[in-house]
């Protein structure tokens, strides 16, 4: 298979990764905060961002174990990916404009996608998808 090909089905199972540990992760943390209460409005969306930025280093992680090299690549073209994905949902839930907030978000998610392609990379480890 060529590499473009190889990139393109891992940061494709990369993303799907992250969306499935973000959903998992989004309810355990929603549970935590309804239940407890005492968190305040305005912590709640940083909260979300370090969730977003869990979720695509997971998916970093498993998109450069796929393709066994270029793991900043791929944690960035990962990265990327969700985040247009999740700005999409998100401006056509609202007319809200990109916001600081959201600016914050992508360097949170560049910053561990790549984490996670870089480990990704040099783990040793087998993982069986091909």
């Amino acid at each position: 298979m060529s590499d473009k090909k190889q990139l393109i089905k891992s940061v494709f199972v990369g993303v799907l990764t992250s969306a499935l540990t973000e959903i998992i992760l989004m309810s355990v943390f929603s549970v935590l905060i309804i239940t407890s209460g005492l968190l305040p409005a305005d912590i709640t969306d940083y909260i979300m961002i370090a969730v977003t930025a869990m979720s695509v280093f997971c998916g970093g992680f498993i998109c450069a174990k796929i393709n066994k090299s270029s793991g900043l690549v791929c944690g960035l073209f990962t990265a990327l990916t969700l985040f247009i994905i999740i700005t999409a949902i998100g401006l056509l839930q609202n007319d809200v404009v990109l916001t600081p907030l959201s600016l914050i978000r992508l360097g949170a998610m560049l910053l561990c996608g790549c984490g996670g392609g870089v480990l990704g990379v040099n783990q040793k480890e087998k993982v069986f998808i091909k």
